[in-house]
């Protein structure tokens, strides 16, 4: 793997999560792919019982249903497994203030590494695009077809948004991991924590 730089000595993890559309948005999924990642299927994941139901609006951009999830742990049955492979590793999420955000509140005690937006980087790498979301940044790279059919699935989200990280990395001509940092790192302050107006809300 030659991105041109170093990487951090702490690890890199990418994490996407799937919500229930209520406000604020309880986890129904939640998957994070070790970087770099070694096939589709290289990821921790959890379906969840969300304390509110699923709203049909929600259901209708995951496909996940109130059946699918009627039998599936609370959220504090799977608090500290979850919390066990984000400690201590970078958080790396496309448009990640809104997945860091549901993540810190429901582990409050944790905090990351630090948190780079591939959504940050993609602008960087690729100023002129007509979106940067992640589905049309799949499509302008090429990498669309080797990701599932089934995106908006938190696996299938991560491992894409794996692959995206890998070829903007490459491509940003970065020397160095602290300037990555500049360009991408998101700031984790709580008065920043305002979700950019593209990609809106995932839940």
């Amino acid at each position: 793997m030659n991105i041109g730089f170093t990487l951090p000595t702490a690890p890199i993890v990418i994490v996407d999560v799937e919500g229930n559309g209520q406000n604020p948005p309880d986890v129904v999924e939640i998957a994070i792919v070790p970087y770099p990642a070694e096939n589709s299927k290289a990821y921790a994941s959890w379906l969840i019982k969300p304390d509110a139901p699923i709203t049909w609006q929600a259901e209708r951009i995951h496909g996940i249903d109130n059946a699918a999830v009627s039998l599936c742990p609370p959220w504090g049955e799977v608090q500290a497994e979850v919390q066990l492979h984000l400690e201590g590793k970078w958080f790396v999420a496309h448009n990640a203030s809104v997945d860091y955000s549901v993540v810190k509140r429901h582990l409050p005690s944790w905090s990351p590494v630090g948190v780079i937006d591939t959504l940050k980087l993609a602008r960087h790498v690729y100023p002129n695009a007509s979106s940067h979301g992640l589905e049309a940044m799949l499509t302008l790279t090429g990498l669309r077809s080797q990701v599932s059919e089934q995106l908006h699935r938190a696996g299938d989200d991560a491992y894409a948004t794996a692959l995206l990280l890998d070829h903007l990395f490459k491509k940003s001509k970065a020397s160095s991991w602290a300037e990555i940092c500049k360009i991408a790192q998101f700031n984790t302050a709580p008065e920043s924590q305002e979700p950019p107006p593209e990609q809106g809300s995932l839940w």
